[in-house]
């Protein structure tokens, strides 16, 4: 929604929230997503999953129209509790079911939307009750009812629908050669997915299946946002105190991907303990951060291949004689020396250092302290990078683009792979 806003302000002149306003409420009048309909589809290369509202004026080679059964298709009419008097109504009203008429031309429009290949798809059960669903009456109007009649007139065990713990796996083979692919951005999540296991890379940043929230992703992000906050507003001049630290957390607590609400109120506790001994432990009041949660895209170039890295940092401060140092936040595992100083994530920080124009960026390796600091033992420690140090980082990062862009995406068989979210496409070939 934010990313919408942002565009939004980018593409229109008058960005005022009652102009924004408008444009949403417009929108939803319409039927109509914002993000469905200020994306070109026919350009996305994935399954895209749109309303037919969204979908009127588009084509697509390959349409599947879904949950085909009385009460899904045609919906229920849904009537006003207390309906106007006809008396009143000024408008001339419709003859016949008004309703059933708007719902066969939707019908009709999605249906249309296919260019090569049309499938209609019903189920017998849907999760809502036990009671078998009839096929919608479009269906017979689009077909002939007695194409109906044969669909539903076959053997029991081949109208059979399997449950959730009835799917089996299947073995598709890859249509024609691999595409070629080039990769011209990579961050380090990106890395770090691709070299844990290149399926669940292919699937998260290739395909953009995004998984549901963890515990430990909205654990991290609460605490990123309390920090930021905090700051911002001792950047602003404004007193700080432990007590409007605690109170941020509650203000930025993400409640996303907790199993219960006891294991959240455990978490919550938790992040309280991290920032009440960070404030004791690692808050300097006469220091204040120059720069917060600052994204960053940076050229880089090695072994003939010109490529775009990114991020975001957490935070940089200001140290004497020009220095900066970045500094991370860490909620998990305290690493090695040998670990912190071979970080390729510090050293693309690093990168971003030297290379951005803007201040306090631009500056010489030696000039950039790298810092993780860890809440579970509120200890921060820290490294730096040589020139050299920075040109071997290069030609790794753009190493692993090369093999990215080679690579059959198969399941690396990680031990992490039993637990991960993706682990239902583990065995399949050709994803």
């Amino acid at each position: 929604f934010f990313n919408k806003l942002k565009t939004y302000e980018v593409e229109h002149e008058d960005a005022s929230v009652p102009a924004v306003l408008d444009w949403i409420l417009l929108s939803m009048e319409l039927g109509e997503s914002p993000l469905a309909g200020d994306t070109d589809w026919s350009q996305n290369d994935a399954v895209n999953i749109l309303t037919i509202h969204s979908a009127k004026g588009l084509e697509f080679p390959v349409v599947f129209l879904v949950n085909l059964v009385s009460q899904r298709f045609p919906t229920t009419e849904r009537r006003e509790q207390i309906p106007i008097p006809d008396d009143l109504i000024k408008e001339v009203l419709p003859e016949g079911d008004y309703h059933l008429e708007e719902e066969r031309r939707l019908f009709y429009v999605g249906m249309t939307r296919a260019r090569d290949l049309l499938y209609l798809t019903a189920a017998d059960y849907y999760g809502e009750g036990k009671r078998e669903k009839k096929i919608s009456p479009f269906v017979g109007e689009a077909l002939g009812e007695e194409t109906v009649r044969q669909a539903d007139g076959k053997t029991a065990r081949e109208k059979k629908q399997l449950s959730l713990l009835e799917w089996k796996k299947t073995e598709t083979i890859p249509l024609g050669p691999r595409p070629a692919r080039t990769v011209e951005y990579l961050s380090y999540s990106q890395i770090e997915a691709f070299q844990l296991c290149p399926l669940h890379y292919k699937l998260r940043h290739i395909l953009g299946i995004q998984s549901a929230p963890s515990p430990a992703l909205s654990f991290g992000n609460s605490i990123h946002l309390t920090l930021k906050d905090f700051y911002q507003r001792k950047q602003q001049g404004e007193r700080v105190n432990k007590k409007l630290l605690l109170e941020l957390l509650d203000k930025n607590w993400l409640r996303e991907g907790y199993t219960s609400k006891k294991y959240e109120q455990e978490m919550q506790r938790r992040g309280q303990k991290y920032l009440e001994e960070y404030f004791d432990v690692a808050f300097d009041a006469k220091s204040t951060p120059v720069v917060l949660e600052q994204p960053f895209t940076v050229p880089i170039r090695a072994g003939g291949k010109q490529m775009k890295i990114g991020g975001k940092i957490d935070r940089v401060d200001a140290l004497p004689s020009g220095k900066i140092e970045i500094i991370d936040y860490k909620t998990g595992r305290v690493p090695s020396k040998r670990e912190m100083d071979t970080s390729l994530q510090l050293s693309m920080y690093a990168i971003a250092a030297t290379e951005v124009a803007t201040p306090p960026f631009q500056k010489k390796p030696e000039d950039i302290t790298l810092s993780l600091y860890y809440f579970d033992v509120q200890q921060k420690i820290s490294t730096t990078r040589t020139q050299e140090q920075l040109a071997l980082e290069k030609e790794k990062i753009v190493a692993i683009a090369k093999e990215i862009e080679t690579s059959d995406f198969r399941c690396s068989g990680n031990q992490l792979c039993s637990n991960c979210e993706y682990k239902l496409f583990c065995g399949i070939i050709g994803v």
